[in-house]
Order: structure tokens, then sequence, then C-alpha cells
């Protein structure tokens, strides 16, 4: 029995260590150097918005949702995007298409195609005389959370090995304005 809680509790501290370094590794790579002190809190939004999008894979909505929200005021587009697919579906929160869809303008902003076509989509779908209603407020919500109110760059990326391209987004330090997350 001794040996078994040995075993168990090394491969967890084990499997914790693994998790460290690849969180380590992947802030690295985002750009947020894990030794300079200006990139605190952008290395905590970004780990709350990868914590979010674990629990949302794990149907863990209202979990996800506090967790993607502290990113998604911050500017993170993985998470806003995610928000918007939450209030689409009514996933961890109570259905409602209008901001789904404003939030998807939000995270289109980003520049990435797809989430652009999905917007203009999502805007055709709705009765004609919300349109109007929600590009307006898409307009709102990119004047809190966009990319310039909140320091995030966006390129376009060729993935490797492959033609095709994604699109990475990096907060920048600096001192910006803090909203309340209230879609």
């Amino acid at each position: 029995m001794r040996l078994v809680f040995t075993i168990l509790l090394t491969s967890l501290c084990l499997s914790a260590t693994i998790a460290q370094e690849f969180n380590e590794q992947i802030l690295d790579q985002q750009g947020y150097p894990l030794d300079d002190p200006r990139y605190a809190d952008i290395r905590k939004w970004f780990e709350a918005e990868q914590l979010g999008l674990s629990l949302y894979r794990s149907e863990e909505y209202e979990q996800a949702y506090l967790q993607l929200a502290t990113a998604a005021q911050h500017g993170f587009k993985q998470a806003q995007h995610n928000i918007a697919i939450m209030h689409i579906n009514g996933e961890g929160v109570e259905k409602n298409p209008l901001i789904g869809v404003a939030l998807l303008g939000l995270a289109a902003e980003s520049g990435d195609r797809k989430l652009k076509r999905d917007y203009e989509k999502g805007i055709k779908a709705l009765p004609k005389k919300f349109q109007r209603l929600v590009r307006d407020q898409t307009d709102y919500y990119i004047a809190r959370y966009g990319m310039k109110a909140q320091g995030i760059s966006c390129r376009n990326m060729k993935r490797p090995g492959s033609y095709m391209k994604d699109t990475r987004c990096v907060k920048q330090p600096g001192q910006y304005e803090v909203w309340d997350w209230a879609p």
C-alpha cells in the first residue's frame, strides 16, 4: 500500500513538473518572458485563458466562463471567441445569440478570416431589426476589450509544414483601462 502511494505521489509530482515546464514553454513561445516582471499579469491572464479553454473542453462551462472572462476583458481573443460561442449555444450562461454574435465580432477583430466569416454569417442570420444593434454592440465591445484598447497585436502565421495559416495574438505590456466584463 505504501509503495503504491509513493508511486502515485511521485507520478503526480512528475506530472505537475511536466505540466509546469509545458506551461512555461508555451508562455515563452507566446512571447511572455518568465523572468520579466512586466509580463506577470499577462502571464496570469494567459494561464486563465488556457485553463478556461481546458474547462470548456471538459464541459465545465460555469468554471470555464469565469476563467475565460478574466482573459477576455484583457483582450485575449481565444477567450473572447469561446465566450461568444457559449452565449450563442447557452453553455454555462443564458442563451443569447445577440450578445454571442456581437462578441464573435470582437474576436473577429483579430483579422482571422474564419472568425470574420462566422461573424458576418451570424449578423445575416439575425432578423433585420437586430443587425444594426448587434453591430453597434460589437463596436462597444471593441472600444473596451478590443486590440487597441487592450494592447493586443495579431498576425497571421503559417503552420509549420502546411499552407494553413493561424492567427496569433499577443498582449503587450503597458497600462490599459480595465473594464468589468459585462456583456
